[in-house]
């Protein structure tokens, strides 16, 4: 029998899954705090296949608890099942190295399939494919899940560029009003979207969007939604007014069967209207 670890402060929550996994022939370890759960984390570090967390904890800081166990660098994957819906802690989830994350209430099958695929990479030592510490690997595992479930996924890139230049001058200039100016757009478009969506900042001068069952029309859907907004905050701030939204997008598996070639697509389409942008 398998054997897994949950640390959540509802008793109702540890119950339930205990309940449902335990049918599956699942052992199933409980903790209502830190100081709990590592004891029994401690004694039993050998045989647990998972660690299955709350990170919206009442009295205590789910992150923190993250990289305690993390300092203790046992190498057992990590599920975050949370009340939290929000983009910053899904953000923050996938910057830990967090191998899932599933929002209460959830779907049986679905945490089942989820907590059954993880073990059986666990036994098989195949850690690579279910661990990410970076959202290129996230955006692998994303691609191999929907590939896995027969989905499109789709990606966004995402720039602002100057649209009149001289041969002196920089298309993408980044320097201290740039970055503030990057900084409002994107404040106003992360409003788009929503868990599972994921829409974070790609260095200093691109956003990078990543949408599991996207095809590509929704995709040129949101991307227009996306210049809609960027044109609104144009309009009521001139110092947008040298810059034009560039923005394009892949979607798999049309455009690419894996990560390099859909990005390595998306990339070159991204240069191509940014080096003809005085021509539009």
């Amino acid at each position: 029998m398998d054997k897994i670890i949950i640390l959540d402060d509802m008793a109702y929550m540890r119950y339930r899954i205990k309940d449902i996994l335990n049918s599956k022939d699942i052992e199933v370890l409980e903790a209502g705090n830190s100081f709990e759960f590592f004891n029994k984390l401690s004694d039993n570090k050998n045989d647990i296949k998972l660690i299955i967390l709350e990170v919206g904890l009442v009295s205590e800081d789910g992150f923190e608890i993250i990289r305690k166990i993390k300092a203790r660098d046992l190498n057992i994957p990590i599920m975050i099942l949370t009340k939290l819906n929000t983009r910053t802690v899904f953000i923050k989830c996938i910057k830990e190295g967090i191998c899932e994350y599933i929002l209460k209430p959830f779907d049986t099958k679905v945490l089942v399939k989820r907590i059954k695929d993880i073990i059986k990479s666990y036994k098989n030592n195949n850690h690579e494919e279910i661990i990410y510490t970076n959202f290129q690997e996230y955006i692998s595992k994303q691609i191999s899940r929907c590939r896995d479930e027969n989905k499109e996924l789709s990606i966004i890139m995402s720039s602002l560029v100057k649209s009149k230049i001289n041969n002196t001058e920089e298309k993408i200039e980044v320097n201290d009003r740039y970055l503030i100016l990057m900084e409002r757009v994107y404040e106003n478009l992360r409003s788009l979207f929503n868990i599972p969506d994921l829409f974070e900042k790609n260095g200093l001068s691109t956003f990078i969007s990543v949408i599991p069952d996207c095809s590509k029309m929704r995709a040129l859907q949101r991307a227009n939604d996306m210049r809609a907004i960027y044109n609104d905050i144009k309009a009521n701030d001139f110092q947008y007014e040298e810059y034009q939204f560039i923005c394009s997008s892949v979607t798999f598996p049309e455009d690419g069967q894996d990560k390099k070639q859909l990005m390595d697509t998306l990339s070159y389409s991204m240069k191509y209207k940014i080096n003809n942008i005085n021509k539009m």
